[in-house]
């Protein structure tokens, strides 16, 4: 049975750890090759390094357009057209309004939607009729939740973003869609809990599917949206919450 990704290239960033490390994993088991990028390149190499399907791993600043300049050439370098983009770097500090400073703003919509943006923008030139986008958004997008203004805001507009794209890009044949996870287990959400085991199962008691989202479940979406599975969905936002936000 062909594999979804069989030979395809795909590039994933943020790939050293949690939903986007999931996500590499998931497309190398279903044939594809990649080249990943990620800040935290010494985890990246730990992870790829040595594996023949893994075609390069760009230590990225995805702040900086010099490092995404990097990854396109990575990806020029192959001679091959992209299968899938899948942009997957993000976060962001958790301050109420008052606290906010005009650096941390500027950070959270530079680790979240200025790396989003340019990396698609850098790699349109090697995206054939074929190729998806996939963006990862998040349910806080739309929820608007306590000290989160300026990640509730970047992700909405990540959530925009996947529109955009398909309004322009659909005359390439080029596809755009957007995941929106809710609690995931990754570093962030460790974090969130500070092992509190109370809040923990407060968190759980509101999602209808009575578990933490894995980050493979993610991944799965991830594959469907990036494949020849989706050819006609587009523009979309896929909410991937264990029913979190329809309780």
């Amino acid at each position: 049975m062909k594999k979804l990704l069989d030979k395809e290239l795909c590039v994933v960033t943020g790939a050293a750890n949690g939903i986007a490390r999931a996500i590499a994993e998931r497309f190398l088991e279903e044939g594809a090759d990649l080249i990943v990028g990620d800040y935290d390149v010494e985890t990246a190499k730990k992870v790829y390094g040595g594996n023949p399907h893994v075609l390069d791993i760009v230590k990225l600043d995805a702040t900086k357009i010099e490092d995404i300049e990097k990854l396109a050439e990575a990806v020029k370098k192959t001679g091959r057209k992209l299968k899938a983009v899948l942009p997957i770097v993000g976060n962001g500090p958790q301050n109420p309004i008052e606290t906010i400073t005009p650096e941390e703003f500027h950070l959270v919509m530079n680790l979240n939607v200025f790396s989003a943006f340019f990396t698609v923008q850098k790699l349109i030139p090697f995206m054939s009729d074929k190729s998806a986008i996939v963006l990862i958004s998040s349910i806080a997008g739309f929820q608007g939740g306590k000290n989160a203004i300026l990640y509730n805001a970047a992700k909405a507009a990540v959530r925009s973003m996947a529109r955009s794209f398909t309004g322009e890009l659909a005359e390439k044949g080029i596809r755009a869609n957007a995941i929106s996870p809710g609690p995931t287990e990754t570093k962030a959400f460790t974090d969130f809990v500070h092992g509190d085991d109370q809040i923990r199962e407060g968190v759980v008691s509101q999602i209808p599917i009575g578990h933490i989202g894995q980050p493979s479940e993610i991944a799965s979406v991830a594959l469907f949206l990036a494949s020849d599975e989706s050819t006609y969905v587009t523009g979309a936002e896929v909410i991937t919450d264990g029913g979190f936000t329809n309780r």
